[in-house]
């Protein structure tokens, strides 16, 4: 499946939920789906994705989504146990692994070889956790997620495509949109 169709269902799904979403194809693609004032665009902030959505899900009883990359979250594998420890009811962190630094250049990370990040969110502590590889079992995981208690990891086999231009998204004004919406922020 490729990730504009993954996150444009997701955007049918969760309502008015803040979502916090990767730098790069994964924000690039949230804002051609339906941009939002209660999307998080984390430009800048590679690796950050999952940690940024964490603080937030500690703060406000809320579901959190997080959109983040095989890459960023391999940069902060650390998440996955911060998240688990933390064990906040209210996060849902989706993984879109399309294999490669696509930011980069394409090269392949570690899940092109024998890396399986599901299996790493297991080790990692977090019992909720998904793979899915087709647009109908993301949306069956993503709304048993939505509806249950957590924390969630679901990871998403998707494939890269063109995801249009980058939208012009200003830090500053990113954040302080954002910051309006979100409770205790």
């Amino acid at each position: 499946m490729h990730r504009f169709s993954a996150t444009k269902m997701l955007l049918e799904h969760v309502g008015d939920l803040p979502v916090v979403a990767n730098l790069g194809p994964s924000s690039d693609e949230l804002w051609h789906a339906g941009h939002r004032e209660r999307s998080f665009y984390t430009y800048g902030s590679m690796g950050l994705c999952s940690s940024m959505a964490l603080g937030m899900a500690l703060s406000t009883d809320e579901k959190v989504v997080s959109l983040d990359g095989d890459g960023s979250l391999l940069m902060n594998l650390g998440s996955l146990g911060t998240i688990a420890r933390q064990s906040p009811a209210n996060l849902v962190h989706i993984v879109f692994d399309n294999k490669q630094w696509a930011e980069t250049g394409g090269q392949p990370t570690h899940t092109a070889a024998k890396t399986d990040l599901a299996e790493v969110a297991r080790g990692s502590g977090i019992e909720h956790v998904a793979k899915v590889a087709t647009l109908e079992a993301f949306e069956d995981a993503l709304d048993k997620a939505i509806a249950e208690d957590g924390p969630w990891c679901i990871v998403v086999d998707v494939e890269e495509a063109d995801h249009g231009p980058r939208p012009l998204v200003r830090v500053e004004e990113n954040l302080l949109r954002f910051r309006r919406t979100f409770p205790n922020a």
